[in-house]
């Protein structure tokens, strides 16, 4: 009988939780069960040496390709606490207080917006991160009018403890501040003066020309003192989808969304 047990065990892999089964779950697209087969092996097997990886993969599936950014913010923590030999990415590390991520300016990523009211054929914008070296990204920002060239200039984004920050033209400004809370204030300094931001809300569903997001916050920027101010909306692993400027009693979309890639260099 027990050699049955035995067999039984071997064939259907009923005896504990595989590294290599939640490999498997992970390739066939079975994000859900992957995660906690992950999750499940590194519990049951704390000194294996694949265990910081699983714990790593599932909390990168919860995440990134699932959105559940509460159950990846533990798995996170008891790999930094219990494994400190173990070398997170610095994408990964900072998951641990920022996720989702509304501006996920990695390497190769790449946007670009144009007019709404054309879909880009007046007026366009791409932003290209470059390079990434030290926590900060390099970009690359070119308008466009029709299809002659406008400008071209550089521009950087780096993380502060919990906020982000955009470098260009000599000011660094804080353009989001997390956790983005609804009603949720902090000032900072941009090239067109004082200004102050207030996240307007939360979990919205916007639609732009580039597609449909979901759980997206809407940031207000408004220049101090001034009676107008831009709406900002940011999707989760995507960044801002939407610019509109607004004033008491109207809001009225600029520029939208058109392509964002994730561009491997």
């Amino acid at each position: 009988m027990k050699l049955s047990a035995l067999l039984v065990c071997a064939v259907f892999s009923a005896c504990g939780p595989r590294f290599d089964d939640a490999a498997e779950l992970q390739k066939q697209g079975r994000f859900l069960k992957a995660a906690g087969e992950y999750a499940h092996f590194a519990g049951k097997n704390p000194s294996d040496p694949h265990t910081p990886d699983a714990l790593l993969r599932s909390a990168r599936i919860y995440s990134l390709e699932l959105g559940l950014c509460e159950r990846s913010r533990p798995l996170l923590e008891r790999l930094a606490r219990n494994y400190p030999a173990f070398k997170i990415p610095a994408p990964d590390f900072r998951r641990i207080f920022i996720c989702p991520d509304y501006f996920p300016a990695a390497n190769g990523s790449a946007w670009t917006y144009g007019d709404t009211q054309t879909s880009g054929r007046n007026a366009r914008q791409e932003l290209d991160i470059v390079s990434e070296r030290k926590g900060v990204s390099e970009a690359l920002y070119s308008l466009y009018a029709g299809t002659d060239l406008v400008t071209r200039q550089k521009r950087s984004y780096s993380f502060s403890d919990l906020s982000f920050y955009e470098n260009q033209g000599g000011f660094k400004t804080n353009i989001l501040e997390y956790p983005l809370e609804k009603g949720k204030t902090w000032r900072s300094r941009g090239a067109e003066g004082e200004l102050e931001f207030r996240v307007e809300g939360t979990g919205l569903k916007i639609i732009v020309a580039a597609g449909e997001y979901d759980n997206c916050v809407k940031v207000r920027r408004r220049m101090q003192g001034n009676p107008a101010w831009i709406y900002e909306y940011y999707a989760p692993w995507t960044g801002k989808v939407l610019t509109a400027v607004a004033g008491p009693g109207y809001e009225n979309r600029v520029t939208e969304l058109l392509k964002y890639e994730e561009k491997k260099r």
